[in-house]
């Protein structure tokens, strides 16, 4: 095991205290006041000043997102990593030996569970803790939703951080450069699933080939991780499957493939006394053993379902034996 210590901020000076709680609140509040800076946009059409603003929201849209980030960027994100370090804790735990990372790459990560925000699955990007992490698995390519790079700053943040929106092309881009990449397989199905009460995870698996297919084309091996404490570092109200409770007013399947269909689940969310800081909840991230695969051109449904099965299998033994020690012993796995 390999455990980044945190502390207790209020011990901070106020200036650092300060600066990690602007730092840890950018992610979610970033997002969050994109997306309001889109609807207001539109409520105000067709207002000269709703047209100003989408206007500069398409010029920043169209910068490249290969600018190599300034100086101040860059010591913005490893100081995310720092202040993650001191705030929750992580606790970062490897089943396997750091042979077992290494000569075998690339890697496909299946990250869980999804929740809110996947907050852990940082710790794979080239910012993270090289000290925590398997070499074979550091600098790794975060694969995530294209509708966060519809976000304007927040899109380059997530670039520069090491993300790349989740798609086949850019699966297999990565896989192909030899560089092993990081998913959360469930994704945005995961937030129509996900259960507010305390100590239920869920992991929107049995119906997730494609994640498991890429691996087989490429022969890269699959590495299960779980993220304990995570779903506990956010409260959430998802718009129509939490409130109205009225179904009649938009039945739920209609809005599942809404949600489907942009790549994101519309909610509310609030950390820290209802701020956009994340909880200070201790999380301890498991990386499994990498399960090998055979490298297969054009693999069949039978041998996509059969990995994705032991993939499945392994996620459920690593929650099962380590859920204890994270501090989650009455935790409960659901895979959907």
């Amino acid at each position: 095991m390999t455990s980044l210590k945190g502390s207790d901020i209020s011990t901070l000076p106020l200036l650092r205290r300060t600066q990690i709680f602007l730092t840890l609140s950018t992610w979610i509040a970033g997002l969050v006041l994109v997306s309001l800076w889109w609807i207001l946009d539109l409520a105000l059409l067709p207002r000269p000043i709703a047209f100003a603003s989408l206007a500069f929201k398409l010029a920043l849209l169209a910068l490249p997102l290969r600018i190599p980030p300034p100086e101040f960027v860059k010591k913005f994100l490893r100081f995310s990593m720092v202040a993650a370090d001191s705030y929750f804790p992580v606790n970062v735990v490897c089943e396997g030996k750091q042979e077992d990372y290494s000569g075998n790459g690339p890697f496909v990560i299946g990250y869980e569970p999804h929740s809110v925000l996947p907050q852990g699955i940082s710790v794979f990007s080239q910012y993270g803790s090289q000290a925590a992490i398997p070499q074979g698995l550091s600098d790794t390519r975060i694969l995530v939703s294209s509708a966060g790079f519809w976000a304007p700053i927040m899109r380059h943040l997530w670039w520069w951080l090491g993300c790349r929106p989740v798609g086949r092309a850019s699966f297999q881009h990565q896989l192909r450069q030899g560089r092993s990449v990081a998913v959360c397989p469930g994704g945005v199905m995961e937030c129509i699933y996900m259960e507010q009460e305390q100590g239920r995870e869920v992991a929107y698996l049995r119906k997730r080939h494609g994640f498991v297919r890429m691996a087989l084309q490429a022969g890269a091996p699959l590495v299960p991780v779980f993220a304990f404490g995570q779903s506990d570092l956010y409260s959430y109200c998802r718009l129509v499957f939490d409130w109205p409770k009225n179904r009649l007013l938009v039945p739920r399947a209609h809005w599942a493939r809404f949600v489907r269909r942009i790549g994101y689940m519309p909610m509310l969310v609030w950390g820290w006394c209802g701020s956009f800081m994340p909880k200070q909840v201790a999380m301890t991230v498991v990386i499994g053993k990498p399960i090998p695969v055979p490298k297969i051109e054009h693999p069949t449904p039978e041998q996509v379902s059969e990995y994705l099965q032991r993939f499945i299998s392994e996620m459920e033994r690593l929650f099962s034996e380590h859920k204890e020690a994270a501090g989650h012993p009455h935790a409960t796995l659901t895979v959907i």
